[in-house]
């Protein structure tokens, strides 16, 4: 009986952690299963290309947990922003603008990844982005801007 309870005060203690955790740090679990994808096809297509390039070292490899320390960091910090209260309600002005925002965030870390693996794949000559499509996407990683359409695609 007495083991019993200590389990029912850990899992009380556990609920209460992981709900202060989901308010304040970060609450967003349907993202990240996206994000771990994009880094791990990131890390096999660099670690091939630089194993068939004859360039692979083990320090390279820090690049890969800086990258995962920075996409934290970046998550939790637009989760403050995005689930941050004001007198107990959510900031009206940063309500309107949170889908954007986040969604932004979210999908300029997956474009940064995609053209890393298109980095990767191109130096061995197999890169699998249309050129105009490249283009855009670097510039967009460049600038934070999806560019216009009106500006010129290069002809294929």
């Amino acid at each position: 009986m007495r083991l019993f309870t200590i389990l029912i005060a850990f899992a009380s203690i556990y609920q209460e952690a992981g709900e202060w955790f989901n308010k304040y740090v970060f609450a967003d679990w349907d993202f990240v299963p996206f994000l771990v994808i994009f880094v791990t096809i990131d890390t096999f297509t660099g670690v091939y290309v630089n194993a068939k390039l004859k360039r692979l070292h083990s320090f390279k490899m820090r690049s890969v947990f800086e990258k995962l320390q920075q996409y934290a960091v970046g998550l939790i910090i637009i989760h403050g922003i995005a689930s941050h209260l004001v007198d107990g309600s959510p900031n009206q002005v940063v309500h309107m603008l949170v889908p954007f925002l986040k969604g932004g965030f979210y999908v300029y870390m997956l474009v940064c990844e995609a053209i890393s693996v298109e980095e990767n794949l191109s130096k061995i000559g197999k890169g699998y982005l249309p050129v105009w499509l490249k283009s855009k996407l670097v510039d967009y990683k460049e600038t934070g801007k999806v560019p216009s359409p009106d500006q010129e695609q290069p002809s294929l």
